[in-house]
């Protein structure tokens, strides 16, 4: 044997001197700490979730009712967002009849499953003078239209309320001026 070389036996790992691994006891201690706290967590972050959906859900509503707005100006289009209540669905496309001007693209949405959707209809059935159709506004389901100018139809519902399955609930709702539309509480009415 040579100077300077240390016997060791083969087949074990080299480590540093006062270098060890976790023992398997340390490791199950470590485990059982993280199970306990995040069985004491996940009840929270579900809550937290739940009400992320509903909030995320209203912003997609109230974001979708501007860029209806924004297209009706731009285009001098009738645009219409339409709901389904049935299929828990809604969206936006041009209004009948004006399919092919301008650039409206037609978008759909489906809510999310513990969601459901209120549309408040301000006046029921409403139709021209003639009676022979209904002001741009589909027939067999709520809408709001916005006209060319990008305001609201005065026939259009003046309210939408989201509500989720633990009773959570937020409406989107004219403003106060009756140009637009705005996220609030229920029951934070003016």
């Amino acid at each position: 044997m040579s100077p300077g070389r240390h016997n060791r036996p083969l087949g074990r790992p080299r480590f540093a001197a006062g270098r060890g691994g976790f023992t398997l006891v340390e490791l199950i201690v470590v485990m059982v700490l993280l199970l306990t706290v995040a069985s004491l967590v996940a009840p929270r972050m579900a809550s937290f979730f739940k009400g992320r959906a509903l909030s995320g859900e209203a912003q997609r509503v109230l974001s979708l009712l501007h860029y209806a707005r924004s297209q009706a100006a731009a285009e001098a289009v009738p645009v219409v967002v339409w709901f389904d209540l049935a299929r828990s669905a809604y969206g936006v496309e041009p209004a009948p009849g004006f399919g092919g001007v301008g650039e409206v693209r037609r978008l759909g949405f489906t809510l999310e499953p513990s969601l459901r959707l209120e549309v408040v209809v301000a006046v029921e059935g409403l139709v021209s003078e003639q009676d022979d159709e209904r002001l741009g506004l589909p027939a067999d389901r709520p809408a709001i239209r916005f006209n060319p100018d990008g305001f609201p139809d005065p026939a259009s519902p003046p309210r939408l309320v989201l509500r989720q399955d633990d009773g959570g609930a937020l409406e989107i709702a004219l403003t106060p001026n009756r140009l637009g539309y705005e996220i609030r509480t229920p029951d934070a009415r003016p």
